[in-house]
């Protein structure tokens, strides 16, 4: 309950809102409430209206999913869709048990669709106090794409001239959603009926644009994995595995998921990757831990 914010502050209500070990002194409450770290301690202009608690916002992202693979220099496979992207809020209790931080890992690119590999796999899921975010669904190859935090791209298949279609979004469902629907597989160029490039993008996490995933030192966050023959999502990013068109190859992994949690001012908690920015204090998880407040 918060120290009143008027008339008389005493010694017994800062000790029962902060705690500390009788018998009390205010040399044990420097830095608590607004009171200065060091040096001398005003009892109601430095408490007035404070409580043991202080307000966060957390990013949730879970782990992007793979990119397929292509058995064909004239097949198309999707990309893989982008782990689920949640920004939240809480308030929290200083001092208090230490809070479970979950990171999903990347889906894997399940190889050639020939060889039995004909789809990838999707991320895992991520979470943090008691929310989740859903791992992105894997690119399609001969066949339709995951269904995830957000879609998987649709695969295409030459030889029967069939398009797959990308898999849904936000499987958690949440409001605001977590991630959009992968595309569809589709054939682009014309210079063969049957022979175009083929491409099937996975969606965007967080159904944002770029700007909107921008949380820590410019990185962006869950971004859908496209169909452009390049590398797996970057680690710590949530960034669906890429994938192939017109090449012949195995399928890539889709990046790890990551949890950021901040907060104004100085240092309060601890646990993850601890940097200050613009008069935030960051806590970055890029593996499961614990976050104490």
């Amino acid at each position: 309950m918060p120290i009143v914010s008027s008339g008389q502050v005493s010694l017994s209500a800062i000790a029962a809102e902060f705690g500390g070990s009788a018998p009390h002194q205010l040399s044990e409450y420097h830095g608590k409430g607004n009171a200065p770290s060091s040096g001398e301690i005003q009892l109601a202009a430095d408490f007035y209206g404070t409580a043991n608690t202080y307000d966060i916002q957390y990013l949730i992202v879970a782990g992007g999913g793979g990119g397929a693979g292509s058995a064909d220099n004239a097949d198309g496979a999707g990309g893989g869709g982008a782990g689920g992207y949640r920004a939240l809020t809480a308030t929290l209790t200083a001092g208090g048990s230490g809070m479970t931080v979950t990171i999903g890992a990347g889906g894997s690119g399940n190889g050639i669709p020939w060889y039995g590999g004909n789809g990838a796999s999707n991320g895992g899921n991520s979470s943090f106090n008691s929310n989740s975010a859903s791992g992105g669904g894997g690119g399609g190859g001969k066949r339709n794409g995951n269904s995830g935090g957000s879609g998987g791209g649709g695969g295409h298949w030459r030889n029967a001239n069939t398009t797959y279609s990308g898999g849904g979004g936000n499987t958690g469902g949440y409001t605001p959603a977590e991630g959009a629907s992968g595309s569809n597989g589709y054939t682009y160029g014309s210079y063969h009926p049957n022979y175009g490039t083929i491409r099937g993008n996975g969606g965007a996490g967080g159904n944002l644009g770029t700007s909107d995933r921008t949380w820590l030192n410019g990185t962006s966050y869950a971004e859908g994995g496209q169909v452009d023959n390049g590398g797996g999502g970057s680690a710590n990013t949530g960034d669906g595995g890429h994938s192939r068109y017109q090449s012949y190859g195995n399928g890539t992994t889709g990046g790890s998921g990551v949890v950021i949690i901040r907060y104004a001012g100085s240092q309060r908690g601890s646990g993850g990757t601890v940097t200050s920015s613009g008069g935030y204090t960051y806590h970055q998880f890029n593996s499961s831990g614990t976050y104490t407040p």
